[in-house]
Protein backbone atom coordinates (compact mmCIF):
# COMPACT_ATOMS: atom_id res chain seq x y z
CA UNK A 1 0.00 0.00 0.00
CA UNK A 2 3.15 2.99 0.29
CA UNK A 3 3.99 4.79 2.90
CA UNK A 4 0.64 6.01 5.44
CA UNK A 5 0.02 9.55 6.60
CA UNK A 6 0.95 10.02 9.95
CA UNK A 7 -2.09 12.94 10.45
CA UNK A 8 -4.93 13.09 12.60
CA UNK A 9 -8.44 13.28 10.60
CA UNK A 10 -11.42 15.44 11.55
CA UNK A 11 -14.74 16.28 9.92
CA UNK A 12 -14.54 20.32 9.01
CA UNK A 13 -17.18 22.07 9.91
CA UNK A 14 -19.20 24.50 11.61
CA UNK A 15 -18.96 22.07 15.24
CA UNK A 16 -15.14 23.04 14.35
CA UNK A 17 -16.14 26.83 14.40
CA UNK A 18 -18.54 26.71 17.57
CA UNK A 19 -16.07 24.88 19.48
CA UNK A 20 -13.08 27.48 18.33
CA UNK A 21 -15.71 30.43 19.49
CA UNK A 22 -16.35 28.83 22.86
CA UNK A 23 -12.49 28.71 23.45
CA UNK A 24 -10.88 31.50 21.60
CA UNK A 25 -13.62 34.60 21.18
CA UNK A 26 -13.55 36.07 24.37
CA UNK A 27 -11.05 39.31 22.67
CA UNK A 28 -13.83 39.29 19.82
CA UNK A 29 -16.36 42.13 20.23
CA UNK A 30 -20.00 41.48 18.50
CA UNK A 31 -22.04 44.74 18.17
CA UNK A 32 -25.49 44.47 17.25
CA UNK A 33 -29.12 46.32 17.19
CA UNK A 34 -31.47 44.73 19.43
CA UNK A 35 -35.03 46.49 20.83
CA UNK A 36 -34.17 49.53 19.35
CA UNK A 37 -30.68 50.18 20.43
CA UNK A 38 -27.32 48.75 20.44
CA UNK A 39 -25.98 45.98 22.89
CA UNK A 40 -22.38 44.84 22.90
CA UNK A 41 -20.55 41.09 23.84
CA UNK A 42 -18.04 39.40 22.94
CA UNK A 43 -18.20 36.05 20.13
CA UNK A 44 -17.45 33.75 22.92
CA UNK A 45 -20.67 34.58 24.83
CA UNK A 46 -22.71 34.84 21.62
CA UNK A 47 -21.65 31.01 20.77
CA UNK A 48 -22.70 30.50 24.53
CA UNK A 49 -25.84 31.23 23.49
CA UNK A 50 -25.53 29.17 20.11
CA UNK A 51 -24.53 25.95 22.17
CA UNK A 52 -27.52 26.84 24.22
CA UNK A 53 -29.92 26.70 20.90
CA UNK A 54 -28.59 23.39 19.34
CA UNK A 55 -28.74 21.75 23.19
CA UNK A 56 -32.22 22.99 23.25
CA UNK A 57 -33.77 21.71 19.90
CA UNK A 58 -31.74 18.39 20.47
CA UNK A 59 -33.68 18.06 23.66
CA UNK A 60 -36.77 18.30 21.70
CA UNK A 61 -36.39 15.52 19.68
CA UNK A 62 -34.98 17.87 16.59
CA UNK A 63 -32.23 15.20 15.51
CA UNK A 64 -29.79 15.25 12.75
CA UNK A 65 -31.05 16.19 9.55
CA UNK A 66 -33.54 18.34 10.55
CA UNK A 67 -34.05 21.84 8.96
CA UNK A 68 -34.70 24.73 10.79
CA UNK A 69 -35.73 27.82 9.21
CA UNK A 70 -35.05 31.04 9.84
CA UNK A 71 -36.90 34.55 9.01
CA UNK A 72 -34.27 37.01 10.44
CA UNK A 73 -32.35 39.53 8.89
CA UNK A 74 -28.40 40.41 10.02
CA UNK A 75 -29.32 40.38 13.81
CA UNK A 76 -27.69 38.59 16.84
CA UNK A 77 -30.17 35.93 17.11
CA UNK A 78 -29.73 34.76 13.38
CA UNK A 79 -25.86 34.43 14.25
CA UNK A 80 -26.86 31.70 17.02
CA UNK A 81 -28.34 30.04 14.59
CA UNK A 82 -25.74 29.69 11.89
CA UNK A 83 -23.37 28.36 14.64
CA UNK A 84 -25.70 26.51 16.81
CA UNK A 85 -28.06 24.70 14.35
CA UNK A 86 -25.52 23.04 12.05
CA UNK A 87 -22.82 22.56 14.96
CA UNK A 88 -25.58 19.91 16.07
CA UNK A 89 -25.72 18.06 12.75
CA UNK A 90 -29.32 19.98 12.01
CA UNK A 91 -29.59 21.92 8.58
CA UNK A 92 -29.92 25.93 8.41
CA UNK A 93 -32.51 27.43 6.04
CA UNK A 94 -32.11 31.18 6.00
CA UNK A 95 -35.39 31.97 4.19
CA UNK A 96 -35.57 35.21 1.80
CA UNK A 97 -37.54 37.33 2.99
CA UNK A 98 -37.26 39.34 -0.55
CA UNK A 99 -39.20 36.28 -2.29
CA UNK A 100 -43.13 36.18 -2.75
CA UNK A 101 -45.29 34.63 0.72
CA UNK A 102 -46.31 31.77 -1.81
CA UNK A 103 -43.06 30.84 -2.64
CA UNK A 104 -41.83 30.97 0.69
CA UNK A 105 -44.60 28.64 1.89
CA UNK A 106 -43.76 26.20 -0.82
CA UNK A 107 -40.29 26.17 -0.11
CA UNK A 108 -41.05 25.44 3.71
CA UNK A 109 -43.42 22.41 2.73
CA UNK A 110 -40.92 21.56 -0.03
CA UNK A 111 -37.34 21.52 2.21
CA UNK A 112 -39.28 19.77 5.30
CA UNK A 113 -38.59 22.69 7.81
CA UNK A 114 -39.76 21.19 11.62
CA UNK A 115 -38.39 24.35 13.07
CA UNK A 116 -38.84 28.08 12.88
CA UNK A 117 -36.98 31.01 14.34
CA UNK A 118 -38.72 34.59 13.57
CA UNK A 119 -37.14 37.69 14.06
CA UNK A 120 -39.77 40.10 16.15
CA UNK A 121 -39.02 42.67 13.43
CA UNK A 122 -40.82 40.32 10.57
CA UNK A 123 -43.83 39.35 13.13
CA UNK A 124 -46.45 41.01 11.00
CA UNK A 125 -44.96 39.46 7.70
CA UNK A 126 -44.98 35.83 9.78
CA UNK A 127 -49.10 36.27 10.61
CA UNK A 128 -49.23 36.52 7.43
CA UNK A 129 -47.00 33.49 5.85
CA UNK A 130 -48.20 31.28 8.62
CA UNK A 131 -51.66 30.22 7.46
CA UNK A 132 -49.93 28.88 4.05
CA UNK A 133 -47.52 26.83 6.40
CA UNK A 134 -50.28 25.09 7.25
CA UNK A 135 -50.04 21.35 6.40
CA UNK A 136 -46.12 21.97 6.61
CA UNK A 137 -43.62 19.96 9.14
CA UNK A 138 -43.31 23.00 11.10
CA UNK A 139 -43.92 22.19 14.98
CA UNK A 140 -42.09 24.14 16.81
CA UNK A 141 -41.84 28.22 16.27
CA UNK A 142 -39.39 30.63 18.66
CA UNK A 143 -40.03 34.35 18.42
CA UNK A 144 -37.07 36.59 19.30
CA UNK A 145 -37.51 39.93 21.46
CA UNK A 146 -39.20 41.51 23.77
CA UNK A 147 -43.67 41.07 24.23
CA UNK A 148 -46.28 38.77 23.98
CA UNK A 149 -45.44 35.29 21.98
CA UNK A 150 -49.02 33.32 20.81
CA UNK A 151 -49.55 30.98 17.96
CA UNK A 152 -50.70 32.51 14.93
CA UNK A 153 -53.87 32.02 13.18
CA UNK A 154 -53.61 29.15 10.74
CA UNK A 155 -50.81 27.55 12.36
CA UNK A 156 -51.41 26.36 15.68
CA UNK A 157 -48.32 25.00 16.68
CA UNK A 158 -45.88 25.44 19.61
CA UNK A 159 -44.91 28.84 20.25
CA UNK A 160 -42.10 29.95 22.33
CA UNK A 161 -40.18 33.49 23.12
CA UNK A 162 -36.73 32.49 21.67
CA UNK A 163 -35.09 34.27 24.98
CA UNK A 164 -37.56 31.60 27.24
CA UNK A 165 -36.21 29.13 25.05
CA UNK A 166 -32.54 29.33 25.51
CA UNK A 167 -33.24 30.55 29.44
CA UNK A 168 -34.39 26.26 29.94
CA UNK A 169 -31.63 25.09 28.37
CA UNK A 170 -27.97 24.25 30.32
CA UNK A 171 -24.73 24.90 28.62
CA UNK A 172 -23.15 21.74 26.80
CA UNK A 173 -19.64 21.22 27.81
CA UNK A 174 -17.57 22.54 24.51
CA UNK A 175 -15.61 19.29 23.96
CA UNK A 176 -19.39 17.42 24.02
CA UNK A 177 -19.98 18.75 20.79
CA UNK A 178 -19.18 15.84 18.22
CA UNK A 179 -18.47 17.24 14.19
CA UNK A 180 -21.16 15.91 11.85
CA UNK A 181 -19.54 14.10 8.87
CA UNK A 182 -18.23 16.83 6.79
CA UNK A 183 -20.05 15.94 3.73
CA UNK A 184 -23.56 16.10 5.39
CA UNK A 185 -25.89 18.95 5.01
CA UNK A 186 -25.21 22.67 6.91
CA UNK A 187 -27.18 24.81 5.43
CA UNK A 188 -29.35 25.90 2.27
CA UNK A 189 -29.59 28.55 0.70
CA UNK A 190 -32.31 30.00 -2.38
CA UNK A 191 -30.54 31.06 -6.26
CA UNK A 192 -31.80 34.28 -7.16
CA UNK A 193 -34.09 32.52 -9.73
CA UNK A 194 -32.99 34.21 -12.76
CA UNK A 195 -35.52 31.96 -15.01
CA UNK A 196 -38.51 31.32 -11.93
CA UNK A 197 -38.38 30.15 -8.91
CA UNK A 198 -35.28 29.72 -7.26
CA UNK A 199 -33.21 26.47 -6.78
CA UNK A 200 -32.24 25.19 -3.55
CA UNK A 201 -28.21 24.54 -2.89
CA UNK A 202 -27.71 22.61 -0.11
CA UNK A 203 -23.94 23.38 1.47
CA UNK A 204 -21.87 20.99 3.27
CA UNK A 205 -20.04 21.35 6.45
CA UNK A 206 -16.90 20.77 4.30
CA UNK A 207 -18.03 23.22 1.96
CA UNK A 208 -18.74 26.43 4.38
CA UNK A 209 -14.94 25.57 6.02
CA UNK A 210 -13.37 25.99 3.21
CA UNK A 211 -15.14 28.73 2.29
CA UNK A 212 -15.07 30.31 5.24
CA UNK A 213 -10.70 29.83 5.18
CA UNK A 214 -10.31 30.93 1.94
CA UNK A 215 -11.97 34.37 3.06
CA UNK A 216 -9.74 34.41 5.69
CA UNK A 217 -6.04 34.94 3.01
CA UNK A 218 -4.44 37.62 2.58
CA UNK A 219 -5.35 37.35 -1.53
CA UNK A 220 -9.19 37.79 -0.36
CA UNK A 221 -10.54 40.02 2.34
CA UNK A 222 -7.68 38.87 4.54
CA UNK A 223 -9.62 38.86 7.95
CA UNK A 224 -8.13 38.60 10.76
CA UNK A 225 -8.24 39.34 14.62
CA UNK A 226 -7.10 43.10 13.77
CA UNK A 227 -10.39 43.62 12.15
CA UNK A 228 -13.88 44.32 12.72
CA UNK A 229 -16.42 43.48 10.11
CA UNK A 230 -19.73 45.00 8.97
CA UNK A 231 -21.69 42.68 6.75
CA UNK A 232 -23.92 45.05 5.09
CA UNK A 233 -25.73 41.41 3.79
CA UNK A 234 -28.66 39.22 4.65
CA UNK A 235 -27.53 36.61 6.14
CA UNK A 236 -30.23 34.65 4.03
CA UNK A 237 -28.36 35.46 0.88
CA UNK A 238 -25.58 33.00 0.25
CA UNK A 239 -25.00 32.50 4.10
CA UNK A 240 -24.16 36.07 4.28
CA UNK A 241 -21.49 35.87 1.55
CA UNK A 242 -19.87 33.64 4.39
CA UNK A 243 -18.72 36.26 6.65
CA UNK A 244 -20.63 35.30 9.52
CA UNK A 245 -18.40 31.91 9.53
CA UNK A 246 -15.42 33.37 8.19
CA UNK A 247 -15.41 36.21 10.95
CA UNK A 248 -15.44 33.41 13.84
CA UNK A 249 -12.74 31.37 12.02
CA UNK A 250 -10.44 34.57 12.14
CA UNK A 251 -11.57 35.77 15.39
CA UNK A 252 -12.55 39.01 13.85
CA UNK A 253 -15.20 41.23 15.84
CA UNK A 254 -18.56 41.24 14.22
CA UNK A 255 -20.72 44.79 13.75
CA UNK A 256 -24.15 43.27 13.01
CA UNK A 257 -26.87 46.10 11.16
CA UNK A 258 -30.16 44.32 11.90
CA UNK A 259 -32.37 45.38 9.00
CA UNK A 260 -31.34 48.77 8.24
CA UNK A 261 -28.80 49.23 5.76
CA UNK A 262 -29.31 52.87 4.89
CA UNK A 263 -26.42 55.32 3.88
CA UNK A 264 -26.80 56.68 7.69
CA UNK A 265 -26.97 54.15 9.61
CA UNK A 266 -24.28 52.32 8.51
CA UNK A 267 -22.07 54.70 8.20
CA UNK A 268 -22.67 55.84 12.21
CA UNK A 269 -21.72 51.88 12.89
CA UNK A 270 -18.62 52.26 10.72
CA UNK A 271 -17.67 55.56 12.93
CA UNK A 272 -18.36 54.61 16.47
CA UNK A 273 -17.61 50.86 16.36
CA UNK A 274 -14.11 51.06 14.42
CA UNK A 275 -14.92 49.07 11.77
CA UNK A 276 -11.97 48.11 9.51
CA UNK A 277 -13.66 46.11 6.74
CA UNK A 278 -17.22 46.29 5.27
CA UNK A 279 -19.09 44.60 2.68
CA UNK A 280 -21.59 44.90 0.52
CA UNK A 281 -23.08 46.17 -2.85
CA UNK A 282 -21.97 48.80 -4.77
CA UNK A 283 -25.41 50.65 -4.28
CA UNK A 284 -24.70 50.62 -0.20
CA UNK A 285 -21.47 52.35 -1.01
CA UNK A 286 -22.43 54.40 -3.94
CA UNK A 287 -24.92 55.91 -1.03
CA UNK A 288 -22.70 56.45 1.91
CA UNK A 289 -20.14 57.89 -0.35
CA UNK A 290 -23.06 60.41 -1.87
CA UNK A 291 -23.33 61.17 2.37
CA UNK A 292 -20.02 61.98 3.09
CA UNK A 293 -19.63 63.90 -0.16
CA UNK A 294 -22.95 66.10 1.37
CA UNK A 295 -21.73 66.27 4.50
CA UNK A 296 -18.06 67.26 3.88
CA UNK A 297 -16.50 64.57 6.09
CA UNK A 298 -13.43 63.50 5.67
CA UNK A 299 -11.84 60.17 5.69
CA UNK A 300 -13.26 57.45 7.53
CA UNK A 301 -11.72 57.05 11.23
CA UNK A 302 -11.17 53.50 10.62
CA UNK A 303 -12.27 51.52 7.37
CA UNK A 304 -9.62 50.60 5.05
CA UNK A 305 -11.25 47.53 3.25
CA UNK A 306 -14.59 47.54 1.34
CA UNK A 307 -15.23 44.07 -0.36
CA UNK A 308 -18.35 44.50 -3.05
CA UNK A 309 -19.70 42.64 -6.02
CA UNK A 310 -23.13 41.42 -7.50
CA UNK A 311 -22.90 44.22 -9.76
CA UNK A 312 -20.51 46.64 -12.08
CA UNK A 313 -18.71 49.07 -9.67
CA UNK A 314 -18.87 52.51 -10.72
CA UNK A 315 -16.20 54.11 -11.36
CA UNK A 316 -17.25 57.65 -9.55
CA UNK A 317 -17.13 54.83 -5.99
CA UNK A 318 -13.65 53.74 -6.55
CA UNK A 319 -12.69 57.17 -7.41
CA UNK A 320 -14.41 58.61 -4.20
CA UNK A 321 -13.26 55.82 -2.53
CA UNK A 322 -9.84 56.10 -3.15
CA UNK A 323 -9.46 59.51 -2.02
CA UNK A 324 -10.23 58.16 1.05
CA UNK A 325 -7.75 56.17 1.05
CA UNK A 326 -9.97 52.99 1.03
CA UNK A 327 -9.26 49.80 -0.84
CA UNK A 328 -11.65 47.84 -2.55
CA UNK A 329 -12.08 44.74 -3.28
CA UNK A 330 -14.10 43.17 -6.04
CA UNK A 331 -15.73 40.03 -5.61
CA UNK A 332 -17.64 37.29 -8.25
CA UNK A 333 -19.68 34.86 -7.25
CA UNK A 334 -23.09 32.80 -7.01
CA UNK A 335 -25.32 31.18 -4.53
CA UNK A 336 -23.97 27.71 -6.49
CA UNK A 337 -20.29 28.41 -5.87
CA UNK A 338 -20.82 29.63 -2.00
CA UNK A 339 -20.25 33.25 -2.98
CA UNK A 340 -17.26 34.38 -3.00
CA UNK A 341 -15.23 32.78 -5.36
CA UNK A 342 -12.87 35.19 -7.80
CA UNK A 343 -11.80 38.47 -5.96
CA UNK A 344 -9.13 41.24 -7.37
CA UNK A 345 -8.84 44.53 -5.93
CA UNK A 346 -9.64 47.49 -7.94
CA UNK A 347 -8.01 49.96 -9.50
CA UNK A 348 -8.89 53.10 -10.94
CA UNK A 349 -9.28 52.04 -14.56
CA UNK A 350 -11.35 53.62 -16.66
CA UNK A 351 -11.11 57.01 -14.67
CA UNK A 352 -7.23 57.07 -14.93
CA UNK A 353 -7.03 55.42 -18.22
CA UNK A 354 -9.96 56.22 -20.26
CA UNK A 355 -10.05 53.21 -20.81
CA UNK A 356 -13.71 51.54 -22.26
CA UNK A 357 -12.89 47.37 -21.76
CA UNK A 358 -13.81 46.13 -18.51
CA UNK A 359 -10.87 45.22 -15.72
CA UNK A 360 -10.19 41.98 -14.79
CA UNK A 361 -12.23 41.02 -11.37
CA UNK A 362 -9.23 38.70 -9.88
CA UNK A 363 -8.32 35.41 -9.39
CA UNK A 364 -10.09 32.19 -8.32
CA UNK A 365 -9.64 31.11 -4.94
CA UNK A 366 -7.83 28.24 -3.98
CA UNK A 367 -9.03 25.05 -4.62
CA UNK A 368 -11.34 26.33 -7.65
CA UNK A 369 -10.83 26.50 -11.59
CA UNK A 370 -12.49 28.20 -14.17
CA UNK A 371 -12.37 27.46 -17.42
CA UNK A 372 -13.89 29.20 -21.00
CA UNK A 373 -16.29 26.91 -23.19
CA UNK A 374 -17.44 28.52 -26.65
CA UNK A 375 -21.04 28.17 -28.12
CA UNK A 376 -19.62 25.02 -29.49
CA UNK A 377 -18.92 23.35 -26.07
CA UNK A 378 -14.74 23.72 -26.89
CA UNK A 379 -12.71 24.80 -23.81
CA UNK A 380 -10.81 27.94 -24.75
CA UNK A 381 -6.84 28.27 -24.04
CA UNK A 382 -6.33 30.81 -21.28
CA UNK A 383 -5.06 34.13 -22.73
CA UNK A 384 -6.07 34.34 -26.13
CA UNK A 385 -8.62 36.53 -25.64
CA UNK A 386 -11.39 34.98 -26.69
CA UNK A 387 -15.24 35.04 -25.28
CA UNK A 388 -16.63 32.21 -24.18
CA UNK A 389 -19.44 31.10 -21.47
CA UNK A 390 -17.69 30.84 -17.37
CA UNK A 391 -17.91 27.23 -15.69
CA UNK A 392 -16.18 26.72 -12.68
CA UNK A 393 -15.26 23.79 -10.94
CA UNK A 394 -14.08 22.99 -7.09
CA UNK A 395 -14.51 22.09 -3.64
CA UNK A 396 -17.69 24.52 -2.80
CA UNK A 397 -19.14 24.70 -5.78
CA UNK A 398 -22.49 23.00 -6.16
CA UNK A 399 -23.02 19.49 -8.23
CA UNK A 400 -26.62 19.51 -8.58
CA UNK A 401 -29.34 21.30 -7.17
CA UNK A 402 -31.45 20.24 -4.57
CA UNK A 403 -35.16 18.21 -5.68
CA UNK A 404 -34.68 18.90 -9.11
CA UNK A 405 -33.14 17.97 -12.28
CA UNK A 406 -31.27 20.58 -13.63
CA UNK A 407 -28.68 18.67 -16.23
CA UNK A 408 -28.52 21.58 -18.34
CA UNK A 409 -26.86 23.93 -15.73
CA UNK A 410 -23.92 21.26 -15.54
CA UNK A 411 -21.28 20.35 -18.39
CA UNK A 412 -19.90 17.13 -16.59
CA UNK A 413 -18.07 18.58 -13.20
CA UNK A 414 -18.13 22.00 -14.22
CA UNK A 415 -20.98 24.51 -13.39
CA UNK A 416 -22.35 26.84 -16.23
CA UNK A 417 -22.60 30.20 -14.45
CA UNK A 418 -24.60 31.89 -17.84
CA UNK A 419 -21.67 34.72 -17.56
CA UNK A 420 -19.68 35.79 -20.18
CA UNK A 421 -15.69 36.86 -19.57
CA UNK A 422 -12.59 36.07 -20.65
CA UNK A 423 -9.39 34.15 -18.58
CA UNK A 424 -5.91 35.73 -19.67
CA UNK A 425 -2.50 34.05 -19.44
CA UNK A 426 -1.97 35.20 -15.49
CA UNK A 427 -5.67 33.38 -14.89
CA UNK A 428 -7.82 36.79 -14.31
CA UNK A 429 -11.46 36.69 -15.24
CA UNK A 430 -12.37 38.85 -16.99
CA UNK A 431 -16.87 39.56 -17.40
CA UNK A 432 -17.67 40.89 -20.51
CA UNK A 433 -21.72 39.69 -20.87
CA UNK A 434 -24.01 37.60 -19.52
CA UNK A 435 -26.83 34.79 -21.08
CA UNK A 436 -28.99 34.73 -18.46
CA UNK A 437 -32.36 36.68 -19.48
CA UNK A 438 -32.20 38.67 -16.21
CA UNK A 439 -31.79 42.49 -14.74
CA UNK A 440 -29.39 42.87 -12.11
CA UNK A 441 -31.68 45.69 -9.35
CA UNK A 442 -28.93 46.68 -6.81
CA UNK A 443 -27.22 43.46 -6.93
CA UNK A 444 -30.31 41.06 -6.77
CA UNK A 445 -31.74 39.49 -9.80
CA UNK A 446 -34.99 40.05 -11.19
CA UNK A 447 -36.42 37.19 -12.95
CA UNK A 448 -37.18 38.45 -17.10
CA UNK A 449 -39.68 35.93 -17.93
CA UNK A 450 -41.73 35.96 -14.57
CA UNK A 451 -41.97 39.85 -15.01
CA UNK A 452 -42.86 39.62 -18.38
CA UNK A 453 -45.78 36.71 -17.83
CA UNK A 454 -47.01 39.01 -14.94
CA UNK A 455 -47.37 42.12 -17.11
CA UNK A 456 -49.33 39.87 -19.69
CA UNK A 457 -51.41 39.36 -16.90
CA UNK A 458 -52.62 42.72 -16.55
CA UNK A 459 -55.76 44.64 -17.46
CA UNK A 460 -55.25 46.15 -20.74
CA UNK A 461 -51.73 44.48 -21.73
CA UNK A 462 -51.46 42.28 -24.68
CA UNK A 463 -47.71 41.67 -24.71
CA UNK A 464 -44.53 42.67 -22.38
CA UNK A 465 -41.04 42.04 -22.59
CA UNK A 466 -38.43 43.17 -20.07
CA UNK A 467 -35.29 44.59 -20.35
CA UNK A 468 -32.34 46.09 -17.66
CA UNK A 469 -31.80 49.56 -18.32
CA UNK A 470 -28.98 51.76 -16.29
CA UNK A 471 -29.65 53.26 -13.25
CA UNK A 472 -27.17 55.46 -11.40
CA UNK A 473 -28.13 54.20 -7.77
CA UNK A 474 -29.25 50.42 -8.49
CA UNK A 475 -27.01 50.00 -11.48
CA UNK A 476 -30.02 48.34 -13.14
CA UNK A 477 -33.32 49.08 -13.26
CA UNK A 478 -36.60 46.78 -15.38
CA UNK A 479 -37.12 48.73 -18.32
CA UNK A 480 -41.28 47.72 -19.35
CA UNK A 481 -41.82 47.63 -22.46
CA UNK A 482 -45.01 46.30 -23.52
CA UNK A 483 -47.92 46.44 -26.11
CA UNK A 484 -51.46 47.36 -25.17
CA UNK A 485 -54.77 46.04 -26.44
CA UNK A 486 -56.67 49.64 -27.00
CA UNK A 487 -53.02 50.34 -28.60
CA UNK A 488 -53.22 53.85 -25.79
CA UNK A 489 -50.96 54.47 -23.27
CA UNK A 490 -51.26 52.26 -19.94
CA UNK A 491 -52.48 53.44 -16.70
CA UNK A 492 -49.04 53.18 -15.13
CA UNK A 493 -50.16 53.67 -11.68
CA UNK A 494 -52.78 50.88 -12.17
CA UNK A 495 -50.14 48.50 -13.58
CA UNK A 496 -47.78 49.14 -10.89
CA UNK A 497 -50.52 48.40 -8.35
CA UNK A 498 -51.74 45.31 -10.09
CA UNK A 499 -48.27 43.91 -10.46
CA UNK A 500 -47.88 44.32 -6.79
CA UNK A 501 -50.16 41.58 -6.05
CA UNK A 502 -48.01 39.00 -8.46
CA UNK A 503 -44.37 39.88 -7.83
CA UNK A 504 -42.07 41.24 -5.27
CA UNK A 505 -42.77 44.52 -4.66
CA UNK A 506 -38.96 45.80 -5.68
CA UNK A 507 -39.59 44.12 -9.01
CA UNK A 508 -41.93 46.49 -10.12
CA UNK A 509 -40.84 48.70 -13.21
CA UNK A 510 -40.50 52.22 -12.95
CA UNK A 511 -40.07 52.77 -16.48
CA UNK A 512 -42.18 51.81 -19.12
CA UNK A 513 -42.25 51.82 -23.20
CA UNK A 514 -45.28 51.15 -25.15
CA UNK A 515 -44.68 49.77 -28.42
CA UNK A 516 -46.68 48.47 -31.52
CA UNK A 517 -45.30 44.93 -30.86
CA UNK A 518 -42.47 43.33 -29.56
CA UNK A 519 -39.65 42.18 -32.08
CA UNK A 520 -39.49 38.62 -31.97
CA UNK A 521 -36.77 36.36 -32.52
CA UNK A 522 -36.29 33.23 -35.52
CA UNK A 523 -37.57 31.17 -32.46
CA UNK A 524 -40.69 33.23 -31.75
CA UNK A 525 -39.03 34.66 -28.35
CA UNK A 526 -38.77 38.38 -27.14
CA UNK A 527 -35.27 39.61 -29.06
CA UNK A 528 -34.06 41.44 -26.23
CA UNK A 529 -30.55 42.34 -28.33
CA UNK A 530 -32.95 44.68 -30.66
CA UNK A 531 -34.81 45.82 -27.79
CA UNK A 532 -31.72 46.80 -26.23
CA UNK A 533 -30.48 48.52 -28.99
CA UNK A 534 -33.80 50.65 -29.32
CA UNK A 535 -33.52 51.83 -25.92
CA UNK A 536 -29.41 52.95 -26.41
CA UNK A 537 -30.33 54.63 -29.19
CA UNK A 538 -33.01 56.88 -28.01
CA UNK A 539 -36.16 55.09 -30.31
CA UNK A 540 -38.12 53.55 -27.26
CA UNK A 541 -40.30 57.06 -25.53
CA UNK A 542 -40.21 55.95 -21.96
CA UNK A 543 -42.50 57.22 -19.55
CA UNK A 544 -41.64 57.50 -16.25
CA UNK A 545 -44.01 56.69 -12.84
CA UNK A 546 -44.40 59.65 -10.65
CA UNK A 547 -42.49 60.08 -7.76
CA UNK A 548 -44.77 58.89 -5.50
CA UNK A 549 -44.73 55.18 -7.22
CA UNK A 550 -40.99 55.02 -7.49
CA UNK A 551 -39.06 51.99 -6.38
CA UNK A 552 -38.51 51.54 -2.36
CA UNK A 553 -35.83 52.40 -0.22
CA UNK A 554 -32.42 51.33 -0.19
CA UNK A 555 -32.98 49.08 2.74
CA UNK A 556 -36.09 47.57 1.02
CA UNK A 557 -34.12 46.88 -2.16
CA UNK A 558 -32.82 43.90 -3.28
CA UNK A 559 -29.17 45.89 -1.81
CA UNK A 560 -27.35 42.50 -0.78
CA UNK A 561 -27.20 39.09 -3.08
CA UNK A 562 -24.05 38.72 -4.47
CA UNK A 563 -24.33 36.17 -7.21
CA UNK A 564 -23.75 36.49 -10.76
Amino acid sequence: MGIQSTMQHGNLGVAQLLRQALKYGCNAELTYESEGGRHRTTVRDTAVRAARLGAGLAARGVGPGAVVATLCNAEVEHFEAYLGVPARGMVLHPLNVRMHDGDLAEDVREIGDSVLIVSRGYLERYEQLAPMLAGSQVRLVLITGKGPVAPAKGLPVETMSYEEFLADVPMPAADALTDPEETSAATICQTGGTTGRPKTVVYSHRSVWLQALSLTSANSLGLSRRDTLLPAVPFFHVNGWGLPYAAVMAGTSLVLPGSDFSAAALDTLIEDYGVTIAAGVPTIWTDLLRLRDTSGAARFRSLSRLATGGAIIPDSLVAGMTERQIEIIQAWGMTETSSMSVLGRVRRHTADTGAKSQPPVGYPMPGLELRVVTADGAAVEPGNGQAGEIQIRGACVARCYHGIEAAEAFDGEWLKTGDIGTIDRLGRLTLTDRLKDAIKSGGEWIAAPVLENALRNLTGILDAAVIAMPDERFQERPLAVVVCKSGASPDIAACRKGLRELVPSWWVPDCWAVVPSIPLTGLGKPDKAVLRRLHETGALNIQRASSETLPTQINEQPETTHEN
